[in-house]
């Protein structure tokens, strides 16, 4: 009875651990909505790593998002446009950088 009992138990930690949930990040971030949070900021940054071009990209579009928000003109309202097309493009690259992370979310 006790070995049946112990064998039941260990089967369900078994279980348990062939359900466990993928490593996941929050749309809300990968949008900018909000903060990550720890545990979803050291999965950003191993997706980063394994991707230094996307990563280097992304920091090229918030550099240049920088340089035009500082531009003293607005360009006969080219420059607005400008902004929203480098942001949604910045946003593009987030997800294209963390979808694996978002896709097990859904």
């Amino acid at each position: 009875m006790k070995k049946a009992f112990l064998f039941a138990c260990l089967l369900l930690a078994a279980a348990s651990f062939s359900y466990a949930q993928p490593p996941r990040i929050s749309i809300d971030v990968i949008l900018g909505n909000r903060p990550p949070a720890p545990n979803e900021v050291n999965l950003m940054q191993v997706e980063e790593r394994k991707h230094p071009n996307i990563t280097r990209a992304m920091h090229d579009i918030e550099k240049s998002m920088r340089a035009l928000h500082d531009a003293p003109d607005d360009f006969g309202g080219h420059k607005g446009q400008a902004e929203a097309d480098l942001r949604a493009a910045y946003i593009s690259l987030r997800k294209a950088l963390y979808f694996r992370l978002y896709q097990d979310t859904h």
